[in-house]
């Protein structure tokens, strides 16, 4: 195979690595996007339920809930005065 055109050559060559660089670019944007989750601690007063405080969060009460329950370690949705609970959301 013989190049022709030098010219033609080296910018057809440009073009090509240019919109790889930019599919590559754009394929892997969201993997280096990563934010690290906020927490917060509250300690829970009288009248307090698990659905009052996942209403505050961000999104589904329902996710909120079972977010708030796996992160610590909660059986049921009883809660106690005076117990500390771990948030994946601002307060």
């Amino acid at each position: 195979m013989r190049i022709v055109n030098k010219k033609r050559f080296i910018i057809s060559l440009s073009l090509i690595f240019i919109f790889c660089f930019f599919l590559f670019n754009f394929m892997t944007h969201k993997s280096f996007s990563y934010t690290e989750p906020k927490y917060s601690t509250i300690t829970i007063s009288q009248g307090d339920t698990l659905w009052k405080i996942a209403k505050r969060g961000e999104g589904s009460v329902e996710k909120n809930i079972d977010q708030i329950k796996k992160i610590n370690h909660l059986s049921s949705s009883n809660l106690s005065v005076g117990q500390e609970l771990i948030l994946p959301f601002e307060y």
